[in-house]
């Protein structure tokens, strides 16, 4: 009788461990964003990590950047050519590619600063989330 019921516990946690690995795993993958302004405001301790930030996202000429207005702060995206075959950075670009268009975004990519004194912090983007055109 006794081992009837530590062979069903046994089941019963084994069953409950395999179901919540893969929601533990969904979880993982939505990493929810840091504000611009908490990374801007701490950037020492960002520097050389990868961020996911939201913002505004707009371009004037080559230069795209990531702007909140709870902070007034912004870093210049970059964006490596060779990235442009991925699917979600091209339709970014493809949202902010004329001056004055912008766009909400959830940028990816490695936080670094940079020799500019007009904008000291650049992102190294790797991927690109929920898009929303704006203008």
């Amino acid at each position: 009788m006794c081992t009837k019921s530590i062979g069903r516990a046994t089941t019963f946690a084994l069953v409950m461990a395999l179901a919540a690995g893969p929601a533990a795993a969904r979880s993982a993958d939505e990493t929810p964003p840091d504000t611009l302004c908490t990374v801007i405001g701490t950037a020492a301790r960002y520097i050389g990590t990868t961020v996911t930030v939201r913002g505004v996202a707009s371009s004037a000429g080559k230069v795209t950047t990531l702007s909140d207005a709870e902070c007034k702060g912004s870093v210049s995206l970059s964006i490596d050519d060779s990235d442009t075959r991925k699917r979600d950075i091209t339709s970014f670009k493809r949202a902010v590619a004329s001056n004055g268009a912008q766009a909400t975004a959830t940028v990816s990519g490695r936080f670094r600063s940079t020799d500019d004194a007009k904008s000291p912090y650049a992102i190294d983007v790797y991927s690109v989330r929920d898009v929303v055109n704006v203008q």
